[in-house]
């Protein structure tokens, strides 16, 4: 059975996630991103509604993967809220700089939380998800 892996990232980074999904495919990776975010975004502004949509994605998760970019640490509300409740949830979470972003700042919810990011690297992530 596949891991079911809840994908957290700041929306301007949203090619990038495809890049993974892609390299994922195209390596027979088995596991499964929950990424409907980049099929069909929430259509709301109420904050209330979108937590209801996110929350089950990721309590269903076996995993949270924070995919860190170079603005990822100014995101003030998703990624963090997102990343704290997987902690909550007991889910593991990982983290994981794009190609281009090796030097990106560490968001404050992973360093707080101990969760030490490693550079891009598709197997080692598929390792960590094993």
């Amino acid at each position: 059975m596949p891991t079911k892996t809840f994908l957290s990232f700041r929306g301007e980074d949203e090619f990038k996630v495809w890049t993974l999904r892609g390299l994922a495919g195209f390596k027979n990776l088995e596991f499964e991103m929950d990424d409907e975010s980049l099929r069909k975004a929430i259509d709301s502004r109420d904050e209330a509604y979108i937590k209801s949509v996110i929350r089950p994605k990721i309590k269903s998760s076996t995993h949270c993967v924070c995919l860190i970019g170079e603005n990822t640490h100014r995101s003030r509300k998703w990624v963090p809220w997102e990343i704290e409740l997987a902690i909550a949830e007991g889910k593991q979470v990982l983290a994981m700089r794009f190609w281009d972003s090796s030097k990106a700042t560490t968001p404050a919810v992973l360093t707080r939380n101990g969760i030490v990011p490693f550079d891009w690297d598709v197997d080692t992530l598929y390792k960590r998800l094993s």
